[in-house]
């Protein structure tokens, strides 16, 4: 017979330093432990009704992760990277670079890294250039930041500009 959740909470809390600071958090343990969160919880609040077995307390904690469409730019690039990547040498009127890969999206935000430049008296209309040879994708090599476990070394105004972008969830 497999010992019950409760038992598996018990044992491990043994195993860890007693004292100020010591003690579990429920989302690491339940990971630990292959459980849902919700489970290991349920058996911390029965060993709670039994008396003094364990102490336990709320704490929130913070931790960022990526949301669906920044899983997407980690593996492909930012818009903007995949828009200029995507655009030849000799350009393409205005109309046809929107139809590129990242490009409707991504066409204002190189605009103002300054890596595209517009043509404005281009014959057949505007026409949209390379203004710089090569590019870096901050916002790919950011993600791959938080994908490492390392948000909290971005500044913040970084982590609020992914959030912006829904490209990283505060969870």
């Amino acid at each position: 017979m497999s010992p019950s959740v409760a038992e598996l909470l018990l044992q491990r809390l043994e195993r860890e330093a007693a004292g100020p600071g010591g003690g579990l958090c429920s989302l690491e343990a339940a990971a630990a432990l292959g459980l849902d969160h919700q489970t290991l919880v349920g058996a911390v609040k029965s060993l709670q009704a039994l008396g003094e077995v364990i102490e336990a307390e709320a704490r929130s904690a913070t931790r960022w992760e990526l949301s669906p469409e920044g899983a997407e730019v980690l593996r492909d690039g930012s818009p903007e990277v995949r828009l200029f990547r995507s655009l030849p040498a000799e350009g393409l009127p205005q109309s046809d670079a929107m139809k590129l890969p990242g490009g409707s999206v991504g066409f204002s935000k190189a605009m103002a890294n300054k890596w595209l430049r517009l043509e404005k008296g281009a014959p057949g209309g505007p026409r949209v250039l390379h203004a710089v040879t090569e590019v870096q994708d901050a916002v790919q090599q950011s993600l791959q930041q938080v994908q490492r476990g390392e948000a909290e070394t971005l500044p913040e105004r970084d982590r609020a500009e992914l959030k912006r972008r829904k490209l990283l969830l505060e969870v």
